[in-house]
């Protein structure tokens, strides 16, 4: 095995170093969107890393990777303010599923002051742009379904599609955002060919069934033995890792019921539609409509396959 490439200026361009950078002034603030490509690139981005997710040495792509990835047609870019601080990062590698030229984006964080600034979005954005020319079509990536703004995020603003549901994808992690729970992900793509998805807004579905792990008298239930209704709600939490830190038995209730309620749903051929926010009530849900017999696009259920690494 060779030694990793120095990062010295010596070094060929990467394919990505030409890519134009993503620029907008939010708030007074001048947010470019572009390659790291300096040894202080490398370093600000493990330092973001620490910061995000709490993460030790061992869960952290180190500087040296997050600069050779780009020569094999992965990615690795930052959103940088006018001070050339580094307020988010995208990370991923690139290979082949399914015979069709692929991503995995397996690493995006902000600084948390940058969160409501649309940094996420602007570095999907780009990480879709930078790809459709390198002549990759999709684009994967897992999130945790106990997080409401990044199902929120991932579904009704970028339109991403769900794929899979793989139960403790990463394991036990000392990620303290994680509280030692099962890490659960749904697997999402993204195509990177034609127009960016509009932003979707979903009507709020009181007629469905709902199945959360704490039900409600007012809520519409299904029995055993009835047939598979057209849409169901499963329910999540607004804010999981307020839950966590206060009742990390609540936590674990609702990772398991969530995690039991995909696997019907994803069994009985239902896809995700959406989330719903019933902003009146303050609840979360995925809607999932039912498809039609023989459809292709149902998502798969994935069994435990447990890899310890840094979850997405």
């Amino acid at each position: 095995m060779g030694d990793p490439l120095p990062l010295t200026p010596a070094q060929p361009r990467t394919p990505n170093a030409d890519a134009t950078p993503l620029i907008r002034t939010v708030d007074g603030t001048t947010i470019r969107v572009r390659p790291l490509t300096s040894v202080a690139d490398g370093h600000a981005c493990v330092e973001l890393q620490r910061l995000v997710w709490g993460f030790d040495q061992g869960d952290i792509v180190p500087a040296t990777l997050l600069h050779i990835v780009e020569y094999v047609g992965g990615l690795a870019a930052g959103a940088f303010d006018q001070n050339g601080t580094l307020l988010g990062f995208v990370f991923g590698i690139s290979g082949v599923r399914d015979g069709r030229l692929a991503h995995w984006s397996h690493m995006l964080g902000v600084r948390e002051p940058a969160r409501n600034m649309g940094v996420g979005r602007m570095l999907k954005e780009y990480q879709r742009s930078v790809l459709a020319s390198l002549g990759v079509t999709r684009i994967y990536w897992s999130f945790d379904p106990l997080m409401a703004k990044n199902a929120y995020f991932n579904v009704n603003r970028l339109g991403a599609k769900v794929v899979d549901y793989v139960p403790d994808m990463y394991g036990t992690t000392d990620s303290p955002l994680h509280y030692r729970l099962p890490t659960d992900r749904l697997v999402v793509c993204l195509e990177t060919t034609g127009p960016a998805a509009a932003p979707l807004n979903l009507p709020v579905h009181d007629r469905a069934p709902i199945l959360t792990a704490f039900p409600r008298l007012s809520d519409a239930t299904m029995s055993n033995g009835d047939l598979p209704p057209d849409a169901v709600l499963i329910e999540i939490p607004g804010d999981i890792l307020e839950i966590m830190s206060r009742s990390p038995a609540a936590a674990r209730a609702w990772r398991l019921a969530v995690r039991e309620h995909f696997l019907w749903a994803f069994s009985h051929g239902y896809a995700i539609s959406g989330v719903q926010v019933d902003a009146d009530a303050a609840r979360y849900f995925f809607l999932l409509t039912l498809q039609p017999a023989g459809a292709t696009d149902v998502p798969t259920t994935s069994p435990i396959r447990a890899i310890h690494a840094s979850p997405a």
